[in-house]
């Protein structure tokens, strides 16, 4: 299987890109999610904590979107070879990500939408993020697949990489235990053969005694 970029991308420096490409992107939406519900469901004292929450969740996120994307289109991107249709999508659909973001950053800083009431903007909050979540996630599936699934060659190189990684365990264990039937089976056999034997040189034996 050839990976999509978006999965080599994950990969490098590892496990911090993962970290910083995934994980602390998803932590921060999801938070920002379930502030907004709890929000909404609590019309009391309680909802101006998740608001609060939110809201610093918001500025974080749409921050460090903007640098993750840049740093993906003007020092990642320029330095690759796309491998079709599969591998383009995974990593742009990554991209598209920061509309959300941004709009959310504009939103807590008081750009847009300021004439509105706290309902309002938290019902925005929640549309935002499951549009960013959407891209996101877009992103990750695309990035699981085999680009040759729509098409994409390999090159000689990356045909020789695919060759080269390690087989699975459980195939391993298989043909281990393939390896050690056939060894056992061959020790039987020649223990038969030298039970054979013997039990003919014994009959021989005998026939020459009592001759």
């Amino acid at each position: 299987m050839v990976m999509t970029h978006y999965m080599e991308l994950l990969s490098l420096h590892s496990p911090w890109f993962l970290i910083l490409f995934m994980l602390v992107p998803m932590v921060l939406a999801e938070t920002i999610l379930a502030s907004g519900a709890f929000s909404l469901l609590y019309k009391d004292h309680r909802s101006e904590k998740w608001d609060s929450l939110s809201h610093v969740c918001g500025i974080i996120l749409g921050v460090f979107f903007i640098i993750a994307t840049v740093y993906i289109v003007t020092s990642y991107v320029p330095t690759i070879q796309w491998r079709g249709p599969i591998d383009m999508v995974s990593i742009w659909a990554y991209v598209l990500g920061v509309i959300p973001a941004v709009l959310i950053l504009l939103q807590e800083l008081g750009i847009i939408f300021k004439n509105q009431d706290s309902t309002s903007k938290i019902k925005n909050h929640i549309v935002l993020m499951i549009l960013f979540v959407l891209f996101t996630h877009l992103a990750m599936v695309f990035g699981m697949a085999d680009p040759k699934l729509a098409g994409y060659v390999p090159t000689q190189q990356e045909m020789q990489m695919d060759m080269n990684m390690p087989m699975d365990h459980s195939q391993m264990n298989h043909g281990q235990m393939n390896h050690d039937q056939m060894n056992h089976d061959q020790m039987s056999s020649d223990q038969m053969n030298n039970n054979q034997m013997n039990h003919d040189q014994m009959s021989h034996d005998q026939m020459d005694s009592n001759k």
